[in-house]
């Protein structure tokens, strides 16, 4: 299997930025819970981007496993993100579940301009009449296909 070169910090962070993160209010909160070593930036931002699985990451990281990846994202970052982000005891914060949490505290960009948030629901009416059939559309059937079994 080929190794592959880990993606730098600011790749990862275009990378979120294109996935909607707010990556000023992330640098923010990342400072917060410093030092924290680049790699563990990295991982931060690709798991917040929701595209990479733990098992994706390890292996983009040279890491043993996911499983094992996933411990020592709670060890060095989880346990201190909880405190920033004021989480209950019982929240998990995972490299699964980092997006949701993030998007649940104000992380993610509110990208609906006003234009296309009104458009859509008049869109999506004229789209539903569209596809409803008329009693004047003619019924076509194929006489090459039959319906016994062969």
């Amino acid at each position: 299997m080929e190794r592959t070169t880990p993606p730098s910090l600011c790749d990862a962070q275009k990378q979120a930025r294109n996935c909607g993160l707010d990556i000023p209010k992330l640098e923010a909160l990342l400072a917060e819970i410093e030092p924290l070593s680049e790699k563990y930036k990295i991982i931060f931002y690709r798991a917040a981007t929701g595209l990479y699985s733990a098992d994706d990451l390890a292996e983009k990281f040279n890491h043993s496993s996911g499983k094992n990846l996933n411990t020592d994202f709670n060890k060095n970052l989880g346990s201190y993100l909880k405190l920033s982000l004021e989480l209950d005891d019982s929240d998990r914060l995972g490299i699964t579940s980092l997006r949701r949490i993030l998007f649940k505290k104000g992380y993610l960009l509110d990208i609906n301009d006003d234009e296309s948030v009104r458009v859509l629901p008049t869109r999506y009416a004229e789209n539903s009449q569209l596809e409803e059939p008329s009693a004047s559309d003619p019924i076509i059937v194929d006489q090459n296909t039959t319906n016994q079994g062969d």
